[in-house]
């Protein structure tokens, strides 16, 4: 392994995506998952670097090997303004408790206060420990227990259904944007 002082932090690239895809499939793998991920390279190049960019990311680089990254994008809050979401972080296992994922949560964090951002959210799940009580060191809340909120999704199915449901627009309108 090299040393740790050569790993670069920087902003990521669509050439970065294809070690990307790798990496959140190692995530899933941690996260007991393996069969989560459904996006390609080349989803990740469309959705990341195309006219509308839906996230950004910032890549931890050895030797022009990823073994690290944190995406995110930014979001709002109709009490506080600008905020900013952390949607992942990953840190290869060899490459961890070495301070790596501290410097990829920290340029996320810069970059929302460089933007006026009030908030820095993320999720973290239940069972991993280690990460929950490292946040709470750093001074995250956990606000399921602080302030109540839960987290909730829907899936795509059930996001059309949802639409479907009662509809207000019209069933020809509503048909069309489906079909998008």
């Amino acid at each position: 392994m090299s040393d740790i002082s050569n790993i670069v932090i920087r902003e990521g690239r669509k050439e970065d995506c294809v070690q990307i895809r790798g990496l959140i499939q190692e995530l899933a793998d941690y996260e007991k998952t393996p069969d989560g991920p459904k996006i390609t390279a080349d989803t990740l190049i469309q959705d990341g670097f195309g006219d509308r960019p839906f996230f950004h990311m910032f890549v931890a680089e050895l030797d022009n090997q990823l073994v690290g990254f944190t995406l995110y994008f930014y979001a709002y809050s109709t009490w506080e303004g600008k905020a900013i979401y952390m949607e992942d972080i990953y840190v290869k296992p060899e490459y961890r408790s070495k301070g790596l994922g501290t410097k990829l949560w920290k340029s996320v964090v810069n970059t929302g206060l460089k933007e006026g951002c009030t908030r820095c959210n993320f999720q973290v799940l239940d069972w991993n420990k280690p990460s929950i009580d490292y946040y709470k060191r750093q001074g995250a809340t956990d606000i399921s227990e602080s302030e109540g909120w839960l987290a909730f999704r829907m899936n795509h199915a059930a996001m059309k259904a949802f639409v479907l449901k009662g509809e207000t627009m019209g069933a020809k309108g509503l048909k069309e944007n489906l079909k998008a």
